[in-house]
């Protein structure tokens, strides 16, 4: 079996490790934006005996879920330079005879190999994201099954089961690189504590790294512990603002500024598959590096789920939660009635450009989102409400969510191009970036010693441990009205119902599992409930949440103790290290933005 992340020379193709936990490894996407295909990608692999051996290839049709024609996302492979007769992409399952819209091995043709070295590309064909994840010649006849446990098992079959490289032990380790995991990791450095900092991309930042392309959102610097925010100010971008060129988010200043501290061990391009838990403590993680899927073994003390998604408590065995809890629960009035799981959606960030010079998009009419005058967004850029996947598992069908975004964004531009009215007005707009990594708002959360709420924001519950201050309005997201008649279920725009607040304190409380005993969060996956998360998500309050993560690591380590004793024995330790904040005052100031009244700065927010 040949891993397609693996190839030596991956030409256009794009390693994609989003969904690697969903379904099985990293795999190739040839992300073209539709504009052209995408360079080949090439591999070689040895024969031991000459024989006959039939072509599998694992791929999938993504478009299948919600168009019946012909799928764009196609590719051809080829052995020796020679294509097969097959068109891969297309969904047809070869132990099935099924054509559906899940990873599948698509069988390909028979081949006369004589022993030794043979050449192996993907040759993609339109541009439009086909993707492949593993190649298998066999002499055997059995047709490998579909399903992501006998996909398991035949990996473990073929490659064997690798024991992991050992990385060591550390004072703390954080899972996530975005912005609340690079705030906690620094701080923890800055604090005396050696740590490992796990990332499953290639870039920091998450949501406003360079491949989503999200503005930061919130205020730092906030009362009564002004000095939490400095941080962020040291690792995030001069300027706002959605869907912009990739300079605008400054992915190598976030990369410095970690680089620059000798205490931070970096695992960049490393996504954690398992977490190793004893007597209520977890001790180590497994994590593969996404390209080479090799694993590696990271021991630690302390451990912070900054993952968004609660990767890390889930593996770990921490009580979550998940979707919007019924008003009877907490008590809060903008809850419905009963639990249900919407959450709030995802989104895919693209922008296009007016030239001078003329060009053409393929027409998306076969295949792409059904679109007419009356629901046509006829926009230069996304923003903020383009948003997908709201009734999707954000979990188990992630990858769903992200396509679905790109099938939106691709359908939109194409129909511009091709069918719209004004069309003429578009007959020099260039599509010239569309993220393939999802941007979420929403998913699981992690169940702390508290749970914060509505009722304990509108009325400002005082908190003894009350930490990192939260400027947002309470922000929630619904299904655009007009867009949810004609997209039931598979809406694509949303609407933003605000209450106000007041500036308030996120007790620590909120910030440790109530059931893992050395594990913190910070981020979008803290101890909050649906309706409490659309004020404490955004990127420059998750910093702060790092920050003060990172500080009672510190005090975890230094005392001996764990982060629930940090608020029972040693508050007033954490409460003098907010106070002086962990981030650098001699560093220019950046953020004069976050001053902008809170209303409009969530403008232009994720």
């Amino acid at each position: 079996m040949l891993l397609t992340s693996r190839f030596p020379e991956k030409g256009g193709w794009t390693v994609e490790q989003q969904f690697l936990l969903q379904m099985g490894s990293s795999y190739l996407l040839a992300h073209g934006i539709g504009v052209a295909p995408v360079e080949d990608a090439k591999g070689s692999f040895e024969v031991p005996e000459e024989g006959e051996y039939t072509l599998y290839v694992r791929t999938k049709n993504w478009t299948k879920y919600w168009s019946d024609g012909p799928t764009p996302g196609i590719f051809q492979v080829l052995i020796d330079g020679k294509p097969d007769g097959e068109t891969f992409g297309t969904g047809k399952s070869a132990s099935t005879g099924k054509a559906g819209p899940q990873w599948v091995w698509q069988k390909g043709g028979t081949y006369s190999l004589g022993k030794g070295s043979h050449e192996i590309s993907l040759h993609d064909l339109t541009g439009f994201d086909g993707r492949c994840d593993a190649i298998l010649l066999t002499k055997s006849g059995e047709v490998p099954g579909d399903s992501i446990e006998e996909y398991r098992a035949l990996r473990k079959a073929v490659l064997g089961e690798e024991v992991p490289e050992e990385k060591g032990l550390f004072d703390f380790v954080v899972v996530g690189g975005g912005i609340a995991g690079e705030c906690a990791a620094i701080s923890a450095a800055r604090l005396g504590l050696k740590v490992a900092l796990i990332q499953d991309r290639y870039v920091l930042g998450g949501n406003n790294s360079s491949e989503i392309r999200v503005g930061l959102g919130g205020r730092i610097n906030l009362p009564p512990y002004g000095s939490l925010g400095y941080i962020v100010n040291e690792i995030g971008p001069e300027r706002g603002g959605n869907a912009r060129g990739a300079h605008n988010y400054e992915d190598e200043r976030k990369l410095r500024v970690v680089e620059a501290e000798k205490n931070i061990t970096l695992f960049l391009g490393y996504s954690v598959v398992a977490a190793e838990t004893k007597e209520g403590r977890i001790v180590a993680v497994t994590a593969l590096e996404v390209t080479d899927q090799k694993p590696v073994r990271i021991e630690g003390k302390t451990f912070a789920d900054c993952t968004g998604d609660a990767t890390l408590a889930v593996l770990a065995g921490a009580e979550t939660m998940y979707g919007r809890e019924g008003e009877s629960a907490f008590g809060e009035s903008l809850a419905p009635e009963t639990a249900d799981s919407l959450h709030m959606g995802g989104s895919i960030e693209w922008y296009c450009e007016d030239h001078n010079v003329p060009c053409t998009y393929p027409d998306s009419l076969d295949w792409g989102l059904e679109l007419d005058e009356t629901t046509i967004e006829p926009v230069h850029r996304a923003n903020w409400y383009w948003e997908v996947g709201m009734h999707y598992d954000a979990i188990s069908e992630a990858e769903k969510m992200r396509d679905y975004g790109m099938y939106v964004a691709y359908s939109t531009f194409s129909y511009c191009k091709n069918r719209y009215s004004a069309k003429e007005d578009w007959e020099c707009t260039h599509l010239i970036w569309v993220s393939h990594v999802i941007g979420k708002r929403e998913s699981r959360r992690i169940v702390g010693d508290y749970v914060l709420t509505q009722n304990d924001i509108v009325r400002k519950t005082p908190f003894e441990d009350a930490s990192a201050s939260v400027s947002w309005n309470i922000d929630q997201h619904f299904p655009r009205k007009d867009n949810a008649a004609v997209y039931p279920g598979d809406e694509w725009l949303s609407e933003g119902h605000l209450t106000p607040v007041t500036p308030y304190g996120i007790p620590y409380r909120c910030f440790y599992s109530k059931d893992i005993e050395n594990l913190f969060m910070a981020g979008r996956d803290i101890s909050v409930t649906h309706v409490a998360l659309g004020s404490t998500r955004v990127m420059r309050t998750c910093g702060m949440i790092g920050e003060v993560v990172g500080m009672a690591a510190s005090i975890c380590v230094r005392e001996g103790t764990t982060p629930r004793g940090v608020y029972m024995d040693h508050l007033p330790a954490l409460k003098e290290l907010m106070r002086r904040g962990t981030g650098r005052t001699d560093v220019q100031y950046n953020q004069f933005y976050t001053l902008i009244d809170n209303t409009a700065v969530q403008i232009e927010s994720i």
